[in-house]
């Protein structure tokens, strides 16, 4: 994706929350170190995806803000599957011992 105002290119990670951030309503830190990481580098942005209905949003952001999770965008509603087939998947153990 490009920076309109730049033109420079800006990484994009989508990142799921239920599962990857949390697990059962407990944090999973070590994730969430690695997703704040990626918040703070440059011409990067992190993406906050769920399947949650958009009526509990509110909700939602005061558990990533108590929980200290930063984010750019965050994305209700995510397409509910049991699978999820994609050329960019990547799981967030795989993601984290690649780097």
């Amino acid at each position: 994706m490009e920076n309109e105002s730049s033109g420079d290119k800006v990484i994009v990670y989508a990142i799921d929350l239920d599962g990857t951030l949390m697990d059962k309503g407990q944090p999973i830190q070590r994730n969430i170190n690695k997703c704040n990481e990626l918040y703070e580098q440059k011409d990067t942005m992190v993406i906050i995806h769920t399947s949650r209905n958009e009526t509990i949003r509110q909700r939602t952001e005061e558990y990533l803000k108590m929980n200290g999770i930063h984010y750019h965008l965050l994305v209700m509603n995510k397409l509910r599957a049991d699978y999820y087939i994609d050329d960019r998947n990547l799981t967030m153990e795989k993601f984290l011992n690649e780097r």
